[in-house]
């Protein structure tokens, strides 16, 4: 097998901050929901006035308004990472990445594109 290195100059910084917020968003609604599932479970095992009744009435909203905040400090703070790292690569020349060629296809036409 042979090697294929490539030199990474820039990233898409709207992109790159799509992805982190999407990303935050999920974990933060997957956590939610399973603290809202338990505090609801205490919350009624406990009675009306429990401590985790609290709990189960404020974790619907934060299944709801969690994922939502997440995301939007996930995209700024991606956009600010992305633009961070952009310009630390015209800095440095980029970033070479190695790469273990295991198919047949010659083919480079396809990176970049997105597709």
């Amino acid at each position: 097998m042979s090697n294929l290195k490539l030199k990474l100059k820039k990233i898409d910084p709207v992109k790159y901050a799509l992805i982190t917020g999407t990303a935050l968003a999920g974990v933060t609604f997957v956590i939610a929901a399973f603290f809202t599932l338990i505090g609801s479970l205490f919350g009624a095992a406990m009675g009306e006035f429990g401590p985790f009744a609290a709990i189960a009435g404020s974790g619907i909203v934060m299944l709801i308004v969690g994922p939502i905040l997440y995301f939007i400090f996930g995209f700024i703070f991606g956009l600010i990472g992305a633009f961070l790292l952009n310009f630390i690569l015209s800095k440095t020349d980029g970033l070479i990445i190695d790469f273990e060629k295991i198919g047949e296809s010659d083919d480079l036409s396809m990176i970049g594109r997105g597709e």
